[in-house]
Formats: C-alpha cells, sequence, structure tokens
C-alpha cells in the first residue's frame, strides 16, 4: 500500500482514482441535445438536469466533505465511490423524462461529492506542508483530465454507441476507482482536535466562516465554479451548432476532440495560475485573471458570428483563462485552513463552489430560450456573456483582498 512516504506515487494514485470516478461527468452535456429532443425538453429544463448534478454535489457535501476531518477520507471516498456508481446504473436503467434523468443524475454528482475533495484529503492527510503544497495544484488539475478524457469518451460514443452504454461504462469507472483505492491507499489516523475544539461536531461548518481570507477565496470560487460549468454543459452543443454553420460542416466526431482538447489543456492553464500565484501573490493574481477572463469571454462572444477558426481559437483561449485561477483558489483555501478544521473549509468551499456550478447550466439555458433558442447566434452571445460574469465577480472579491492584504 502507498503511504505519504512516496508523496508522488501517492498523488499519482489518487488522481487517477479521481479521473476514474469523473468518467461519467460529460454524459449529460454531449447527449444533451439528443436527449433533450427524445425527451422533449427545452434548453432550461435542459440546463437543470446539468444543475441537478451539482445540487446532489451541493448537498452531499456537508456530510461527506466535512467527516474528513473525522473519519479517514479514503473511506469517505469509497462511499462518493458507491454513490456514482448507483447514479450512473439508475440514469442507464430509469432515466427517460426530466425528473427520472434530474435525479439520477444529481445521485452522480452527490458521487462527486465524495470523491472530489475527499480524494484532496486523502492528500492533505499523508503529505507534509511542502510537499501539500506542491501537490494541490496537479490534483486539481487533474480534474481537466477527467472531464476532457469524459468528453473524448462520451463523445465517441455518441457517434458508435448510445446513451445507456455511457451510463453503464460510467458505473465501472466509479467502481474501479473503489478498488484503486481501497487496495493501494494505505489507511490513515485523522488529525487530533486541540482540546479546545473537541467539542466541535463533525459537520459544524463555521470555522470557515470565522477565516475572512479562506471567505474570500470559497466566494471567488464559487463564481468561478459558475462560469466553468456552465461552460462545460454548453461548450458542445455550442460547437456542434458553430459546425453546422461552417463550410464543408464540423461533424461530431470533430467536436468531440476539440471540446476533450479543450478541456485537457485547461490543466496546464491551471498550473500557470498556480505557478504565477506562489510569485506573485495569490489575491493580486487571481484579481487580474478575473478581470482578464471576463474581457475575454466578451471578446469571444463578438467572434461567434466570424470564421468557424476563429471562433473556435477563441472558445478554447476562453477556458484556458477560465482555467488559471481553478487551482489557485482551491490551494488558498486549504492555506487558510488549520490539519483539524480543513474538511470544515473545503465542505463549504465545495457547497458555494458548486452551488454555483449548479446554477451555471440553467442560467445559459434560459438565457438561450429568452434569446430565441440555441440555433440562434444571437442567444449564443448573450450566453457567452452570462458565463464571463462569473470571473468579474471573482476580480471583485479577490481585488478586495489584494488592496487590503497585498
Amino acid at each position: 500500500m502507498i503511504s505519504g512516504d512516496r508523496p508522488t506515487h501517492l498523488l499519482s494514485l489518487v488522481s487517477l482514482a479521481g479521473i476514474l470516478a469523473l468518467l461519467s461527468f460529460a454524459l449529460w452535456p454531449v447527449f444533451l441535445t439528443s436527449l433533450g429532443r427524445e425527451w422533449g425538453l427545452s434548453n432550461t429544463e435542459i440546463g437543470f438536469v446539468s444543475g441537478a448534478y451539482f445540487l446532489g454535489y451541493l448537498l452531499a457535501t456537508p456530510i461527506l466533505v466535512g467527516l474528513t476531518d473525522r473519519i479517514d477520507a479514503r473511506l469517505i471516498f469509497l462511499g462518493g465511490c458507491a454513490f456514482g456508481a448507483v447514479g450512473c446504473l439508475g440514469f442507464a436503467l430509469l432515466a427517460r423524462d426530466f425528473w427520472s434523468a434530474a435525479s439520477c443524475w444529481a445521485l452522480v454528482g452527490a458521487g462527486l461529492a465524495g470523491t472530489y475533495m475527499p480524494g484532496l484529503q486523502i492528500l492533505n492527510a499523508r503529505l507534509n506542508d511542502a510537499a501539500r503544497v506542491r501537490s494541490v495544484p496537479w490534483y486539481t488539475a487533474c480534474f481537466g483530465i477527467g472531464t476532457g478524457g469524459s468528453f473524448a469518451l462520451m463523445g465517441v460514443l455518441l457517434i458508435y454507441a448510445d446513451w445507456r452504454l455511457a451510463a453503464y461504462l460510467g458505473t465501472g469507472g466509479a467502481m474501479l476507482a473503489a478498488i484503486l483505492v481501497l487496495f493501494l491507499v494505505q489507511p490513515c489516523p485523522v488529525a487530533p482536535l486541540p482540546a479546545k475544539k473537541k467539542k466541535r461536531h463533525p459537520l459544524d461548518l463555521r470555522p470557515a466562516f470565522r477565516k475572512p481570507v479562506a471567505l474570500g477565496y470559497i466566494l471567488a470560487y464559487g463564481t468561478h465554479t459558475y462560469e466553468l460549468f456552465a461552460f462545460r454543459t454548453w461548450s458542445f452543443a455550442l460547437l456542434v451548432f458553430l459546425g453546422s454553420r461552417a463550410d464543408g460542416g464540423m461533424g461530431i466526431g470533430t467536436v468531440t476532440i476539440i471540446v476533450s482538447l479543450i478541456t485537457v489543456t485547461g490543466m496546464l492553464s491551471s498550473l500557470l495560475g498556480a505557478r504565477l500565484c506562489l510569485a506573485f501573490g495569490r489575491h493580486r493574481v487571481i484579481a487580474l485573471i478575473g478581470g482578464a477572463t471576463a474581457l475575454v469571454s466578451v471578446i469571444v462572444a463578438y467572434s461567434l458570428d466570424g470564421p468557424v477558426w476563429i471562433a473556435v481559437a477563441g472558445l478554447w483561449v476562453y477556458n484556458g483563462f477560465i482555467m488559471l485561477d481553478s487551482g489557485a483558489l482551491t490551494t488558498g483555501t486549504v492555506e487558510a485552513g488549520d490539519a483539524y478544521d480543513r474538511g470544515a473549509l473545503l465542505a463549504v468551499h465545495s457547497m458555494i463552489g458548486f452551488g454555483g456550478g449548479a446554477l451555471g447550466g440553467p442560467v445559459v439555458g434560459y438565457v438561450l430560450d429568452q434569446m430565441g433558442g440555441a440555433s440562434m447566434m444571437g442567444a449564443w452571445f448573450f450566453a457567452l456573456l452570462a458565463m464571463g460574469a462569473g470571473s468579474a465577480i471573482v476580480f471583485a472579491v479577490q481585488r478586495h483582498f489584494w488592496r487590503r492584504i497585498g
């Protein structure tokens, strides 16, 4: 079994398990157009099914992440894999309309709550301070690999198979992730609470609200995640729309490759943002990234009506800017916490973060419906502006702490 004495091996193993647990992530974003037509859903309802994933995450997080202060996160990770596997299996067998799809997809989201931040807590509990700071950006960046790999797999299944097989493969990914963690990650006792903290309930999340710096990162993460998952939910559909307007067309296979590459290369942006924060100050860099990303969203919105290759390049750049502060915000929250309350901070970090993610898909879907539908260029223009509003708020929040703290 692998312990914290081999930080690189542990990071690689936990990251691989997290990637496998994310295998189902793109099932709905890739199949939403075809299933929306089959089930007679509006764009707003499609967005709400997407939001159900993050709502499930939000509801499960206080329990599953909060308990990592008292229970080995390895066990929580196994429970998260079980939620994800059952949700995917239910989606394959039961989903046939808005409510059944949203219910099963929420359960898959609850599974992510039990794997993503608990996976980080597996590392936090086993690594020393220096190894932890180095590992967090790499671990969070692997979220991009997992989601990018999911888009690639689901895109291939969209062409050659169907959504039920995609859901079954998502079930298998969650089960394989659980096997890796169960048999290869060494158990570890949780950090003891200081005497004055022993009365704190394991689900008491108030420590996060007593640390203003941590709360600043958490609030910024919420609006960052709103933008990120609005983009992840609708980018496949947007590129299919742009492809239909391209000379000679741009097929589903091409769109799948583009979306997968856009998502995976976002990992490099996350690592770059983390490095910039270490060199020039976390609040300063995140504030500047937020302002620049909001500006890029406006530029890309105007580029949509031009040549398709310019629009695709613009969306690629926009995703890179969105991802620049992803790892940096989570690292900021981790650094602001102590060993005995880091689970509480990460629980609130995840709740607010993925609460924002739950809003991203429905908000963009609503904007599309109000502006004429997903077949209208003008509707996508305003959809991108709605996404970019998230980074504008990141800029405002982090600029406050930049000016106050430096």
